[in-house]
């Protein structure tokens, strides 16, 4: 999905709910609906799961507390979208029937992740580092029952941007040398950086460079790897001076927010209108010509709303700002669908 089309259904979706909840409000006065048992409450994690070319098998997602997904097949272009009872952070695993390669990933919150052999490098030095050198550092064992570690999930993460760090300071060349550029490799997260498993992708053609060998016997696991086709000496002790990642954006620099204005007037004959306004602040938005009044498939837009006592319109607009989200608006992180107010 592209970066217009991802923004705008999310502007929707939070300008829509927003619309809903003030018509509840008024419906209420006028109706007493059923009571009904609320489902269960789920988080979506979605992205792309590649070793350069898309994997072929399915993705399962565990939550903090152990509660697991059903297993989604990913799409021929290495996509995948799981829904997962909620409860960050979560776990991510891809597999295939013959199990000849399982890889895995972490999300902090609902929203974008990547499944390569780069984020299982990642998880399977942080997860070593913090359970001691007693441990066998089968990820296998923690996907299976992530809620019964000892260590604290926040220590786990900080020593995953750590490792992640680790990662792109190994294959730092390598991803130059791929077309990425220096600002890029940077701020590179393996685990959020957005990319498409296609030849014309840079990212995806240092993938297709980098294999990683992930096996787990009675005593221990081991890793090694090969780039290009050659075994290359991993440096899990490597400086990572000057590289600067976190599990808050994409990688992609910005320096604009992104203020959605969404403006609604809806009737219920033969009541007034009801009519509002709230604003929606998106953080690490890609690009701020993107945001801008200038672009028209996103300022301006009007959706039709039907509900069952009336009817009425909502508009959005879109502006870039430079400085803070103005108070009382809803800040969205674009990367990680991460909502606070």
């Amino acid at each position: 999905m592209s970066i217009q089309k991802k923004t705008l259904c999310c502007a929707i979706l939070v300008g829509t709910s927003m619309l809903l909840a003030a018509c509840n409000d008024d419906d209420r006065k006028t109706s007493n609906p059923p009571a009904t048992t609320p489902a269960a409450e789920t988080a979506k994690i979605e992205g792309v799961a590649a070793t350069g070319k898309p994997f072929v098998g399915k993705v399962e997602v565990v939550n903090a507390q152990g509660k697991k997904s059903s297993a989604a097949t990913i799409n021929a272009d290495g996509t995948f979208s799981v829904d997962v009872p909620k409860g960050a952070p979560y776990l991510i695993r891809a597999f295939n029937n013959n199990a000849a390669e399982t890889l895995y990933s972490y999300a902090v919150a609902a929203g974008y992740a990547n499944v390569t052999q780069l984020t299982t490098a990642a998880m399977y030095d942080a997860y070593g580092v913090v359970l001691g050198d007693d441990s066998r550092d089968d990820l296998s064992e923690f996907f299976a029952s992530p809620q019964t570690q000892s260590f604290d999930f926040e220590e786990f993460e900080d020593t995953l941007v750590q490792k992640a760090a680790v990662v792109v300071a190994n294959l730092k060349s390598q991803m130059l040398a791929a077309g990425l550029t220096a600002a890029e490799v940077n701020t590179l997260n393996v685990f959020n950086y957005e990319f498409e498993a296609t030849a014309s992708n840079k990212f995806d053609n240092l993938l297709d460079l980098v294999k990683l060998n992930y096996t787990c016997g009675q005593l221990a696991c081991d890793v090694t790897y090969e780039v290009d086709g050659q075994p290359f000496p991993w440096n899990y002790a490597i400086s990572t001076e000057g590289i600067n990642i976190n599990f808050q954006g994409t990688g992609v620099v910005t320096g604009n927010n992104c203020l959605l204005t969404s403006s609604y007037s809806i009737s219920f004959p033969p009541a007034p209108a009801v009519s509002g306004q709230s604003k929606t602040c998106y953080l690490n938005f890609p690009t701020a010509a993107v945001c801008g009044q200038s672009n028209s498939i996103l300022s301006g837009y009007l959706q039709n709303i039907q509900l069952p006592n009336g009817a009425g319109q909502v508009s959005y607009d879109f502006s870039p700002i430079s400085g803070n989200c103005p108070a009382g608006a809803i800040k969205v992180d674009y990367a990680t669908g991460q909502v606070s107010l």
